[in-house]
């Protein structure tokens, strides 16, 4: 994980006292594009840590993807230009405040480097290794790292913005649903999550092949809520016939799979 800046405090104290801060919609997208793939690469990891297997070589590859779209991101941000903006739509609000800049490029930057350092040392194509329970846990701390340092700076910057908005921009996130690249695997993973949270079950009790009324003793007012459940955790609905179908986790991983794909 980055280490602490020496002057974190005053930093923060700066940003305060001068009343600096980051527009909502500047930090919307922030947290939809790195948000994005910082979710990735956590339902990725978990999904092998919680099952006590190492990452396969080849997925471990797609967490480099990811973090490169993240580093994309914190360098335009750092090193801003009309011609380069990555968010054509809020040329108004940048480039951000030195002071800002700074604190993504050290806390940000620093860990997505440790991942790739992490990641690279087991993928290289001349001897490709499984990533070992251990460095998959340094991932998760350091993604972890820069989930906590973006909501300690969003409180500290927030802002309210009253300039109206261009027409079409304030849809701008609503037109995606930020999950359609999900993989089947961070599917299940999220769906244990929402049941294991919903319903209180031990985490064992959900697999692929777990039914929710023989498994989980579910009733129908249960299934009713595992439906809306699922409609509020990805973002879909889903229609009478095709809940009639949902009777194990499976089934809703397959069903949410393909519906995402056409979102």
């Amino acid at each position: 994980m980055a280490n602490p800046l020496s002057n974190e405090k005053e930093l923060y104290a700066k940003i305060t006292r001068e009343k600096i801060g980051i527009s909502p919609e500047i930090w919307d997208l922030l947290y939809h594009r790195i948000g994005d793939d910082l979710t990735a690469i956590n339902l990725l990891c978990r999904y092998y840590y919680d099952g006590k297997e190492p990452v396969p070589a080849a997925e471990a590859g797609k967490i480099l993807k990811y973090t490169r779209h993240i580093k994309e991101i914190v360098h335009k941000i750092a090193h801003v230009s009309e011609s380069s903006l990555p968010f054509p739509e809020i040329i108004d609000d940048m480039p951000l405040q030195p002071v800002l800049r700074d604190m993504f490029t050290h806390y940000i930057g620093n860990d997505v480097y440790l991942i790739n350092l992490i990641v690279g040392d087991h993928i290289d194509p001349l001897d490709p290794r499984d990533l070992p329970l251990d460095a998959v846990a340094k991932i998760l701390r350091h993604t972890r790292t820069i989930i906590e340092f973006m909501d300690k700076l969003r409180e500290a910057t927030w802002q309210q913005d009253t300039r109206p908005k261009e027409e079409g921009t304030a849809s701008l996130v609503q037109r995606q649903n930020p999950q359609k690249d999900l993989s089947k695997e961070e599917i299940f993973v999220k769906i244990r999550e929402l049941l294991i949270k919903e319903f209180d079950f031990p985490e064992e009790k959900i697999r692929l092949e777990t039914r929710f009324d023989q498994d989980l003793k579910l009733d129908s007012v249960d299934a009713i809520r595992v439906i809306m459940l699922l409609e509020e955790g990805f973002a879909l609905e889903i229609p009478d016939n095709a809940a009639a179908g949902v009777l194990a986790v499976k089934d809703a991983v397959e069903y949410l799979y393909k519906q995402l794909k056409k979102a």
